[in-house]
């Protein structure tokens, strides 16, 4: 029995656990306490106001940054000028703390693990029970596509962070939305059908498209690139330009994204023929 088990333990070892969980916080209307009012502490407390919370800042000695901050968001940043006691941790959901001393920082957060409070420690990332992710955005006609690093090096998570998002930017892959929303969006784009010859913003919203409609032929390598669900009208005899408006109407009404490429001449009618049909849409200029 016992050399079955020893034998049994002889292969490969088990993968190790992730190091932590990516989640997205729901903070608007929740309080955040943020133990230490410098520099690092005034970084952040503008990235939780931006996620709509309601901040406590308590510390005994207040930087300027963190003052302006404070004159800036009324109400939702308030600034107790004095010393952290364990009240403080009566009523936020979350913790941040960067005093510049790690004996308090390590108390804080020792703090927050017993009553069960997520805590950020910026100082030193391994003392609490939450991290904050470099963040960056790529924008799309449903909404932002937000992208969330976290390597364990804050400077190296920023690097990667936006080469992800200039990589979407200029190569865009997978910004398609899944979820339909009531009505669609549409995009009259300048240009040929070329891939080669689209702007930047052109390309990413091609790529974020449930429908691509050309002027005559597609080009077949941009097609390739794009999602194999994705419907393409190409305009000819089968398909009037007449009735191209009529079509991509429909489309939009059904909660689809809609990209009409057209020669940069007849942008103005292409326009025209949208209005008729009720259609808003934004217009992207090609290269001139």
């Amino acid at each position: 029995m016992t050399a079955a088990l020893s034998a049994a333990s002889a292969g490969p070892a088990p993968a190790p656990a992730l190091d932590g969980l990516p989640l997205t916080v729901g903070l608007a209307g929740r309080e955040v306490l943020l133990v230490g009012a410098g520099p690092v502490s005034a970084r952040r407390a503008v990235t939780f106001l931006e996620a709509g919370a309601n901040l406590r800042v308590v510390a005994p000695h207040v930087d300027p940054a963190m003052a302006d901050l404070a004159e800036r968001a009324g109400d939702r940043l308030v600034v107790v000028v004095r010393p952290f006691t364990t009240a403080d941790l009566d009523t936020p959901w979350m913790v941040h703390v960067a005093t510049g001393d790690r004996r308090v920082d390590a108390q804080v957060a020792a703090l927050c693990d017993e009553r069960r409070i997520w805590c950020v420690t910026a100082g030193d990332s391994a003392l609490g029970s939450v991290r904050v992710p470099a963040r960056t955005a790529v924008a799309t006609p449903a909404g932002l596509v937000r992208i969330a690093v976290d390597s364990g090096d804050p400077r190296r998570s920023v690097r990667v962070g936006r080469h992800v998002a200039r990589s979407l930017a200029t190569a865009p892959a997978g910004l398609r939305a899944r979820r339909r929303p009531a009505t669609g969006w549409v995009a009259l784009v300048g240009g040929t059908g070329d891939g080669d010859l689209l702007t930047v913003r052109a390309r990413r919203l091609v790529h974020a498209a449930d429908v691509l409609v050309v002027d005559g032929a597609a080009d077949r390598g941009l097609v390739a690139e794009l999602d194999d669900d994705v419907e393409v009208l190409e305009t000819g005899p089968d398909l009037p330009a007449a009735r191209v408006a009529e079509l991509v109407a429909a489309r939009f009404a059904a909660g689809l994204g809609v990209v009409r490429i057209a020669a940069a001449a007849s942008l103005a009618a292409r326009a025209r023929e949208l209005e008729a049909v009720g259609v808003e849409f934004d217009v992207v200029p090609g290269v001139v």
